[in-house]
């Protein structure tokens, strides 16, 4: 067997996008669920479970607990339906999303998913960084946040420079500390926390828009994730059981464990910041800095693979630049997004808010082509030739999506992502352009 040119490392290029063999994937159930259970402490979600109940939210636990689980239930059907083109055909998201968009138009929509990316890479690497100089200036006297800041961005840069595999391991390998810092974590709360939960018990509840409100925002957290997914999925063993075992598996408990974290550390500590919460129940300095190494183990697993790789891979196939080049290009790009500002920014929040009203139609028409439109059955060649540039039906279909779910901003891919669904699938069933071209498509995949 000669080299593999689809493996993604150091030296990869745009031709590394090139569908995986199913003999040179890397990644078999066990380690793919491993490496899902260490990106999954994704500190956002976190904050979010803090969100829920009162000063901060209006639901009462029993809401909060049915948020976690319907959020779970939505986010596990979105990764396994949405990765299943990567794991069967071994396509990346930029190359899936050239069907529906174009050859060109793939790498504008490509950007909906990973301007948020870099964005939320340095506000992890400044979370990251704010843990351990909250812990070192408690214990020890001794703060340097912007020290830790760039070592945090250069270790994780170096990690990342070395492809997928390296990413591969030290998630897998690290999900075990994973685990087991966050069953401490919940022990701590619950035995050294005030555990007061009359104030959420009491509060009446309210099944209007803050509940659906919840959702949306617990989902929305990582729908990015599962848009992008076949990024990695192509590298996993073709098997319908690897698709939902290690998707259901990696991430849904998790899912929940995380936003549940969040709930408990409202309740037991009435504390927002999710650093100086964790911090407020650590028992004594030996914990402390226990605590610290959990927090950037964490934030490591979880940049590497949602923040890191996505925007990294989209650079290399657009200007054809070394997957190492990109990985560097993306940790600069994170530290000049200024985090320490933004992450106090209400500008950027609101910010952040209207940008995720695209990601429902993104991932909607992603749906609808795969699945209703062409049925599972894709010309692959098709994908990989400059035929059709731009394709003004899911670009448009992606727009006025993305419009409604501005308007309706509380719930917005709720209301957007079948929206764009449906207009995208109708307008290749009945407007004749884009009915011919998709019947072109497959009579080349019957001939083929």
């Amino acid at each position: 067997m000669g080299y593999d040119t689809t493996e993604l490392n150091k030296n990869s290029r745009r031709d590394s996008l090139r569908p995986v063999p199913n003999q040179n994937r890397i990644f078999g159930m066990t380690t793919y669920i491993t490496l899902w259970i260490s990106s999954m402490v994704v500190i956002q979600l976190f904050m979010i479970g803090q969100s829920f109940l009162p000063p901060v939210g209006n639901l009462n636990i029993i809401q909060a607990a049915l948020v976690t689980i319907i959020s779970a239930f939505i986010i596990g059907i979105f990764f396994v339906v949405n990765s299943k083109p990567g794991m069967v055909h071994g396509i990346p998201f930029i190359v899936q999303a050239r069907l529906p968009f174009g050859y060109h138009g793939a790498r504008i929509v490509s950007l909906i998913r990973v301007i948020p990316a870099i964005f939320w890479y340095g506000i992890g690497s400044w979370i990251g960084a704010s843990a351990i100089n909250y812990v070192t200036q408690t214990i020890w006297g001794y703060s340097n946040i912007w020290l830790y800041f760039i070592l945090f961005q250069v270790l994780q840069t170096i990690i990342g420079y070395f492809g997928i595999k390296s990413i591969k391991w030290f998630d897998s390998l690290l999900s075990v500390v994973v685990l087991g810092f966050l069953g401490y974590i919940v022990y701590q709360l619950i035995s050294v926390g005030n555990i007061n939960m009359a104030t959420s018990w009491n509060t009446a509840p309210d099944w209007g828009m803050p509940f659906f409100a919840a959702i949306t925002a617990s989902v929305g957290i990582l729908i990015t994730a599962a848009i992008n997914n076949g990024d990695l999925s192509r590298y996993l063993k073709n098997d319908a059981k690897h698709n939902w075992v290690g998707h259901i598996v990696g991430i849904v408990p998790m899912f929940i464990i995380m936003l549940a974290i969040g709930v408990l550390s409202a309740a037991a500590t009435g504390i927002w910041d999710p650093v100086q919460a964790l911090v407020s129940v650590i028992p004594n300095p030996a914990v402390a800095v226990a605590m610290m190494i959990f927090i950037v183990v964490a934030q490591f697993t979880s940049n590497l693979t949602i923040n890191i790789e996505p925007p990294a891979l989209v650079l290399m196939e657009i200007f054809n630049l070394k997957w190492g080049h990109s990985v560097i290009i993306v940790g600069i790009l994170s530290i000049v997004t200024f985090p320490w500002l933004l992450i106090t920014s209400s500008s950027f929040s609101t910010f952040i808010a209207f940008y995720s009203a695209f990601l429902g139609p993104l991932l909607g028409i992603l749906i609808s082509d795969y699945y209703f439109v062409r049925r599972q059955k894709v010309n692959i060649d098709a994908m990989y030739e400059n035929t059709v540039k731009y394709s003004w039906l899911g670009l448009g279909s992606l727009f006025i999506g993305g419009i409604i779910g501005v308007i309706f901003l509380p719930i917005s891919w709720m209301v957007s992502l079948p929206i764009s669904t449906f207009l995208y699938w109708a307008g290749c069933t009945y407007i004749p352009t884009f009915k011919n071209r998709v019947s072109e498509e497959q009579n080349r995949v019957k001939l083929g």
